[in-house]
């Protein structure tokens, strides 16, 4: 289960640099008066949310089948 924790925290953090990431390109790039930013930001966020999900539905599933009392 430990495994599975590090490497959901890991991935997590891995997207949420890469989201951050091209955030401040586009910031860089187009500044924040360009719609275009915010269309990105706000991309960014459902993305992060979606991510989040998604990895805390597979830590759940993991600690489903391999929590101590499912043995």
């Amino acid at each position: 289960m430990g495994t599975t924790t590090i490497w959901a925290l890991r991935t997590w953090a891995k997207l949420t640099l890469l989201f951050l990431l091209v955030i401040s390109g586009t910031w860089l790039y187009l500044g924040t008066g360009s719609g275009w930013f915010w269309v990105v930001v706000g991309g960014a966020v459902v993305a992060e949310y979606y991510v989040i999900r998604q990895l805390a539905r597979e830590w759940s599933w993991e600690a489903r089948a391999t929590w101590w009392w499912s043995a």
